[in-house]
């Protein structure tokens, strides 16, 4: 903040210092001497202000020094007559030390201090024009002293808000970022169950498995399951063809591997697409029964020719095609955890897809596809960057620096609005068939207010620009009304009329719009006096009167400018330093939930499987012991378990269903998707179907998720009374079930509820 009051005041003051230097060159020989030199120490003052402003190096030194020129100014003009200096050049006397005060010094000095500068001015002022006169010539200043007092605390005040608002935004999106860290580790860990620890667990379960492919399907999965998910490397790449080229071939098939040469992808792509292929030719080796494998790699995507730069060919389509079995795609069990998880999802997540093709007796097809994000438009066009009102863009830089960007909008504009107003009623009667122009400054000042109303969330191009024309027509056309000649006093006042909707318009849109409107205005009202009859005896005494009404906007707009440009570059650098920041603690708080789900997911399920999967990779005992196969069956069960239900079965439960398997109960659980399940409802479904009574021959759980509730549908044969009472107990307990519904007979028991999800 403390950096745009600076450069504002600095541009301010360039102005002031082009007003008196403009004042020094067309005064010629006949300008007095104290005039000249209080023209000159206000110059020396306001290039002094120029510099240390644009260095952020004001004070409040600076301030004092002001004040004290705006009192001993005036006064010393006053000795020979104050009537020497046209009413808007004797303004500029005290606005450099009002804005000065107000901000750098204290709010109840700075206070004091404006009504020293102004009661100065009018006390000189009234000798010349009359009370009325002198009040009416101090307006300007005053409207700057309100609406500095009011806008700098604002400021302050807002930029603590948007300091405290960003916390909270950080706060938020690392929680978010947890969030997507828990969804990318379910992930994983649903994968690694799969593709890892299930096929070691099949593969030990299985007669006539080698050693050494045994072996290596026990050390990938203890690895898996020892090594919590590292995050995805942003910006890596990673040559795919490299990584296609180590996969190894199916048992007892041949394998052919058409790859071209470098071909850099996202290192995130990459292994999911070398995931994706592995589980297909898992897939070979345990369903197809085929004798060839073929696996082709094309970059560009597909029918897209190969580039030759290899920094720029990722897009590729990779197809892995076998001579077996084949199967029928309709039977296919939405619930299939190979294709759906380690295949099709797996590309999903990357932006990828992934498509099988099959048929009985014709083999499969399996084709990974992906095409990198389309980027916009470089170069060349001239891009702006985003338009206002959205994320980034010029109103939304405003805000991260002040907040609600209307407040100190308000506060420049307002008092202003009010000033003119009180100005136009009192000059606007003594012109006769000058009424219609007080319609048009109320109109105006309407339009005004209406778009700083908007301000917060972008005024449209259209609506800007016909409101600066409806400005600049109706100040420019007042003069067929009002004397040239007034441009001596207020009776010109539509010429500062339009400076606070110009003001407004220069901070929030893009600046050549409200620059264009000040400069159309500027050169008519040259032009009028140019063409018009003479308003004083000479050309400097013409400049000398025609330069402050030519300024009166322009110091508006042009502080406007600057401190619009230099709050919205602050903006940009805190939007782009806490991004960095959010994104730093996002990652960082992703990878703590990662780790922190991996523990707890691990926690119970690997207590019994990394034992087991450790002896046997240590030898101790031969694959073919029936019990050692026997627990593997029983393990991967459990694994399969987890894979359906995520999360959902704990070490009670984990135990009871072991038991119902070895005793030759025939579990199947499976699910149409990951969404969220009630884990406690099914819990205390199974429990109470495994607890009571004989083991069952047969149980059956399917949960089917939607948004918000999912169905859950029990089978059990044959049928138990106990059973069947202790199922209708499970779901009838209070809240947790809606349409549930138990049927019995001594064949079945059935079970449909629908539950709300978490």
């Amino acid at each position: 903040m403390e950096c745009g009051l600076s450069r504002a005041l600095a541009a301010l003051s360039a102005l002031f210092a082009l007003n008196w230097s403009m004042f020094l060159l067309t005064g010629g020989p006949e300008q007095a001497a104290d005039v000249r030199a209080v023209a000159v120490l206000f110059l020396a003052q306001a290039l002094v202000t120029v510099v240390r402003g644009v260095r952020v190096r004001l004070s409040r030194r600076d301030a004092w020094v002001a004040l004290a020129l705006a009192v001993v100014g005036p006064l010393v003009l006053a000795v020979e007559g104050a009537d020497r200096l046209v009413v808007g050049q004797r303004c500029l006397l005290a606005q450099p030390a009002v804005l000065l005060a107000v901000a750098f010094l204290p709010r109840g000095v700075s206070r004091w201090a404006c009504l020293a500068a102004i009661g100065v001015q009018a006390a000189t002022g009234w000798p010349v024009e009359g009370a009325a006169g002198a009040f009416e010539g101090v307006w300007p200043v005053v409207a700057t002293a309100v609406a500095g007092d009011v806008l700098v605390p604002l400021m302050r005040m807002a930029g603590d808000r948007a300091d405290r608002a960003q916390q909270r935004m950080r706060a938020v999106r690392a929680a978010a970022g947890r969030e997507e860290g828990r969804r990318e580790a379910h992930r994983h860990f649903q994968g690694m169950l799969h593709d890892e620890v299930s096929s070691a667990l099949q593969a030990i379960s299985l007669p006539g498995v080698s050693s050494a492919r045994l072996s290596e399907a026990v050390a990938g999965a203890v690895n898996a399951l020892a090594a919590a998910p590292a995050p995805p490397g942003r910006g890596e790449r990673t040559d795919l063809s490299a990584l296609v080229g180590t996969l190894r071939p199916p048992a007892g098939t041949a394998l052919t591997i058409e790859a071209p040469g470098a071909l850099l992808v996202p290192s995130p792509v990459a292994a999911a697409v070398a995931g994706a292929a592995r589980e297909a030719l898992r897939n070979v080796e345990a369903h197809a029964g085929a004798r060839t494998v073929r696996m082709r790699l094309c970059g560009g995507g597909t029918g897209a020719p190969e580039r030759s730069d290899p920094a720029v060919r990722e897009g590729f389509t990779l197809s892995v095609t076998d001579d077996g079995d084949g199967f029928d795609i309709d039977e296919q069990a939405l619930s299939s955890t190979g294709l759906r998880r380690s295949v099709i999802r797996r590309m999903v997540a990357v932006g990828g897809n992934a498509e099988v093709r099959s048929a009985p007796g014709r083999g499969t097809v399996v084709t990974l596809e992906w095409t990198p994000p389309v980027a916009g438009p470089a170069g060349g066009g001239g891009a702006a960057g985003p338009p206002e009102g959205e994320p980034g863009g010029k109103v939304a830089q405003l805000q991260a620096a002040v907040g609600d960007v209307r407040h100190p909008l308000a506060a420049v504009c307002l008092p202003f609005l009010a000033v003119m107003g009180v100005v136009a009623a009192i000059h606007a009667p003594r012109t006769p068939g000058a009424w219609p122009l007080l319609i048009w400054y109320g109109l105006l000042a309407a339009v005004t207010v209406a778009l700083l109303l908007r301000a917060g969330s972008g005024i449209p191009r259209p609506v800007a620009g016909v409101a600066c024309a409806f400005a600049v027509a109706g100040a420019l056309g007042s003069f067929a009304v009002l004397p040239l000649a007034g441009l001596a006093d207020y009776t010109s006042w539509p010429i500062g009329a339009v400076t606070p909707l110009l003001t407004l318009l220069v901070i929030v849109r893009p600046p050549w719009e409200a620059l264009t409107a000040v400069a159309v205005e500027q050169t008519g009202l040259v032009f009028l006096v140019v063409m018009g009859p003479p308003i004083a005896p000479s050309a400097g005494a013409t400049v000398t009167l025609l330069l402050p009404a030519l300024l009166s906007p322009a110091f508006g707009v042009f502080g406007g400018l600057v401190i619009g440009r230099t709050v919205a570059r602050l903006g940009g650098v805190t939007l782009r330093t806490e991004a960095a920041r959010s994104a730093t603690l996002a990652s960082e708080a992703a990878r703590r939930a990662r780790e922190e789900l991996h523990r707890v997911r691990l926690a119970d399920l690997g207590e019994e499987i990394v034992p087991f999967l450790g002896t046997v990779g240590a030898g101790r005992y031969g694959p073919d012991d029936p019990g050692v196969r026997e627990q593997a069956r029983l393990l991967a069960g459990a694994v399969r378990d987890e894979l359906h239900l995520p999360g959902v079965i704990d070490r009670s439960v984990r135990r009871l269903l072991s038991a119902a398997r070895g005793a030759g109960c025939a579990v199947v659980i499976q699910s149409d998707s990951d969404d969220p399940h009630p884990p406690a409802f099914l819990r205390l479904l199974l429990t109470a179907a495994l607890s009571e009574g004989p083991v069952p021959r047969e149980l059956i759980l399917t949960v089917n998720a939607s948004a918000g509730t999912a169905r859950a549908s029990l089978v059990v044969l044959p049928g138990n009374e106990g059973r069947a009472r202790a199922l209708r107990e499970a779901v009838t307990e209070p809240g947790s079930t809606t349409n549930a519904v138990v049927t019995d007979s001594p064949t079945s028991i059935w079970v449909e509820a629908d539950v709300r999800t978490p």
